[in-house]
């Protein structure tokens, strides 16, 4: 009987019992390749792979310190499956520590399924998801509010009724947060998540912190949730973190300044407010408010703020406000 062939993920090869590293080509600038740094943990016991990966917007770095420190942690002689960690899926981004790849200025988690002949980002895109594909059962995108904005502990999952969407369901569950947005949200078709999904595998994005900060409980938490799917995966042992009730979200209504000033939050991150509630000002360089900025919705959930007193152009998108629906 032909041996099966090892996992690889670019130039890392998983190893039964052990962590291994390479790294993944995505692009190429004009005299050397851009890649990722991937690492494997692989278990001494066959089963279900899960793909995680950070830093598709750079500077959203939470998520790769929580695969360094699970995978410090984690005895591969317990496991039965695979995780793969891809640490920094938008290079160019991470390394210019920027949302967008500075080359194209595209967001890159608006371009997938991606296009192996298309932009640089889109060809970024291509590789990333097919590679996903090809070697994993289940995905999740580690994101936070980067610079810029701060958002809450979150799970998302793309909502169209299908096997996967109710598979990331369950898996959301398990993420150790009650707050559970279900979306179908046109601005997130062009994610990994909801293409991944739409392919017959489930597919999750965590959202946790921001602001400039990376403190220990936002890695604590990142760490949690990349356990917990895998819990529920059988990929580590024991039980998945169950929640004694769930938030669960809608409709996501995105909110954006008229005026430009010093940005001032009235809520925080993860806060409910009703519709045509207060959540923001905008201050001029003299000290007067130019501006209140309302939700659009209520009951709604703060899933991301603007952090306080960054200069805003008008226009900026400075809060994210979802509909509850339940819980």
């Amino acid at each position: 009987m032909a041996q099966k062939k090892a996992l690889t993920v670019g130039t890392a090869v998983a190893r039964q019992g052990r962590r291994t590293a390479g790294e993944l080509i995505l692009g190429y600038y004009p005299d050397s390749a851009i890649t990722t740094p991937v690492n494997i943990l692989c278990g001494r016991k066959p089963g279900p792979t899960l793909w995680v990966q950070a830093a598709i917007h750079g500077a959203e770095v939470g998520g790769a310190m929580a695969l360094l420190q699970l995978f410090k942690k984690i005895d591969p002689a317990k496991m039965s499956g695979t995780i793969v960690g891809i640490m920094a899926a938008n290079p160019t981004a991470f390394r210019g520590f920027g949302r967008n790849t500075p080359y194209d200025g595209e967001n890159l988690n608006r371009l997938f399924p991606g296009d192996r002949s298309g932009s640089h980002s889109r060809q970024a895109a291509h590789v990333l998801m097919q590679t996903a594909l090809k070697v994993s059962d289940a995905m999740m995108d580690l994101h936070s509010g980067g610079d810029e904005a701060v958002v809450p502990f979150y799970a998302l999952y793309w909502d169209d009724g299908s096997p996967a969407s109710t598979q990331a369901a369950r898996l959301a569950r398990a993420a150790g947060t009650p707050d559970l947005w279900t979306s179908s949200d046109d601005w997130l078709t062009g994610t990994m998540m909801t293409n991944y999904t739409q392919r017959g595998k489930p597919a999750l994005i965590i959202e946790c912190g921001g602001g400039g900060q990376v403190p220990a409980a936002h890695i604590d938490n990142f760490e949690m949730a990349i356990a917990g799917v895998a819990k529920a995966m059988g990929i580590l042992p024991g039980r998945a973190p169950r929640q004694k009730a769930y938030r669960m979200m809608g409709e996501a209504l995105l909110v954006f300044n008229r005026r430009g000033g010093y940005f001032l939050p009235i809520v925080e991150a993860g806060a409910v407010v009703a519709k045509g509630e207060v959540i923001a000002r905008v201050m001029d360089p003299h000290g007067r408010i130019l501006e209140e900025i309302t939700s659009p919705n209520g009951p709604a959930y703060i899933a991301a703020i603007v952090r306080p007193y960054l200069p805003v152009y008008s226009g900026a998108m400075v809060a994210e406000c979802i509909e509850v629906v339940g819980g």
